[in-house]
């Protein structure tokens, strides 16, 4: 009775929940595993189902490339039949109507092959560059993906870093808060000082808690796009990424590189070559096609039920006495198909201009995301120049203030601003800093395809 009366004590609860939550917590942060960009990128990789898709592209155009002499090798088939005759024919004798019943056998061998058709090499030399072109798309999924897990890691990195200056930052407001009102106990504080501190702790408290609902959706989001179910959120920790010097290229610079590099350029260049040689597989029916062809035949038949016991040769005697050989050329020459070809040809050449006004949407889009990353690149190298005096001021001041404040000559109203500052400015340099990272790294991998200087 006395062990379920402790069971229900709301303290003895209470204690027992907070200690649970302690030990979870602990455990969660002990099985914490550092994620480098590196290995998101190889994880996703590996385990994108797009990825997939776009091998079985390149297996698919592998199996339909081939050398075009292939295309030259005889097509031939045998066939063979069996029927029966039930019937009535004129007996030339007596010229009745007498009864037949025939049965026949048929065998025969046929052969054909091309000598002269313009299309066989112009088909091969178009689906060689579609297997090129069905590999670019390939490193083109590559390139959209790999820049999409920087962007969503990088987004994780500013959250974690911001969590860390928020968390470090509540500790000073806990600290204070304890201080303040111990000195309102004594009365040295006016409890309007209590109040402020109390609403400073309570912002700062939410803000937390804010933060970290944001980055376990932004940890969410990176998983997913990795395809990894069984990494938990809150054991994931991405690795800050130090960053290497780098300098500033012109945008000239840039677009240049990214038009030799960028899979995406490459697929839609390739695109215009399918298409351009589309046009000329559909010219070629314009021209005339040669070629030769065999065929054997010869048959057996056995006449049924007939009266007289008319005698017929053995099986494999008529085959041999009736077997014939046919050999010969055949030329195709278009002359008219309801301009059919020409058509198709129209239809070519428009499918083709397409083909040159989506690469050319292509290099736009480049040059445009080239421009704006570059911009955003020159600005934040110089607002993180100033952000960092700035912090610095700020840090400055909020020492000066802490002191102030400690010693009874400012209110809590005052410091509580000063120590926004310093959280302002803290935050605005973390994501210069973040985005100048993150801009570097998307820049490379525009220009050579590589995250790595």
């Amino acid at each position: 009775m006395a062990l379920l009366l402790g069971l229900l004590n709301p303290g003895f609860m209470k204690g027992i929940i907070l200690y649970s939550f302690l030990f979870l917590t602990a455990v969660s942060s002990t099985a914490q595993e550092v994620w480098t960009l590196q290995q998101c990128l190889e994880t996703g990789l590996k385990n994108n189902l797009d990825f997939q898709i776009r091998q079985l592209d390149i297996l698919s155009a592998e199996t339909v490339h081939r050398n075009p002499l292939m295309e030259y090798l005889p097509q031939a088939s045998i066939s063979g039949s069996h029927s029966y005759s039930i019937g009535s024919t004129i007996d030339p004798a007596t010229n009745a109507r007498v009864s037949s019943h025939i049965q026949s056998d048929n065998v025969a061998l046929n052969a054909n092959m091309s000598i002269l058709d313009f299309n066989i090499f112009t088909t091969a030399r178009r689906n060689k560059i579609a297997l090129l072109k069905a590999k670019a798309d390939k490193e083109a999924t590559t390139a959209e993906y790999s820049l999409s897990i920087l962007e969503n890691y990088f987004n994780v990195l500013y959250t974690q870093e911001l969590l860390k200056i928020q968390q470090s930052q509540f500790e000073n407001a806990k600290f204070n808060l304890k201080r303040i009102e111990k000195e309102v106990e004594i009365g040295s504080k006016p409890k309007s000082d209590l109040y402020d501190m109390q609403v400073s702790y309570a912002q700062e408290e939410n803000g937390i808690i804010a933060t970290e609902q944001l980055l376990y959706n932004q940890k969410i989001t990176l998983i997913q796009l990795m395809n990894r179910p069984d990494v938990l959120p809150d054991n994931l920790l991405v690795e800050n990424t130090t960053m290497p010097q780098y300098t500033i290229k012109p945008e000239s610079e840039v677009y240049k590189n990214a038009l030799k590099n960028y899979p995406a350029i490459k697929a839609a260049q390739l695109q215009q070559d399918v298409e351009r040689k589309n046009i000329t597989i559909q010219k070629n029916n314009y021209l005339p096609v040669i070629s030769a062809f065999y065929s054997y035949s010869s048959f057996y038949y056995l006449p049924l039920n007939q009266t007289g016991g008319q005698m017929v040769n053995p099986f494999w005697s008529q085959l041999n006495d009736n077997k014939n050989h046919y050999i010969g050329l055949q030329a195709t020459i278009p002359i008219f198909n309801g301009l059919r070809t020409h058509r198709d040809v129209q239809l070519a050449k428009v499918a083709h201009q397409k083909s040159i006004v989506l690469a050319e949407q292509e290099k736009i889009k480049l040059r445009q995301t080239i421009e704006q990353e570059t911009a955003k690149q020159q600005q934040n190298t110089l607002v993180a120049l100033k952000l960092e005096s700035t912090r610095n001021y700020a840090q400055k001041s909020f020492e000066t203030t802490q002191a102030k404040f400690t010693s009874g000559l400012v209110e809590a109203i005052v410091f509580t601003g000063s120590k926004n500052q310093l959280l302002n400015a803290e935050y605005n340099l973390l994501k210069a800093k973040v985005t100048l990272a993150y801009l570097a790294l998307e820049l490379n991998y525009i220009q050579y395809s590589t995250f790595m200087y």
